[in-house]
């Protein structure tokens, strides 16, 4: 079986500034190539409002953490499609 490809971005040391390019050259890295992808954040909820208004600019869905694990809300996990 193949495991499901996902590209990622780590924003663990990674300033709110700098964060928000990080974002955008990331999500238009890989815009329309229907692309399963993860944010970590961290347990910053600055970060996380942060990735959740750029998703939103895009007009991407999302979800936060696992929902099979309530305890790991440290990353967010969208389509880029």
């Amino acid at each position: 079986m193949n495991p499901i490809k996902r590209e990622l971005l780590d924003l663990h040391r990674i300033n709110h500034i700098d964060a928000e390019i990080f974002i955008d050259r990331f999500i238009n890295k890989y815009w329309g190539k229907n692309s399963s992808a993860r944010i970590i954040t961290g347990n910053s909820m600055a970060m996380k409002e942060i990735v959740i208004s750029k998703l939103n600019f895009y007009n991407i869905k999302f979800t936060i953490g696992n929902e099979w694990e309530s305890t790991s809300k440290s990353f967010i996990d969208f389509l880029i499609e």
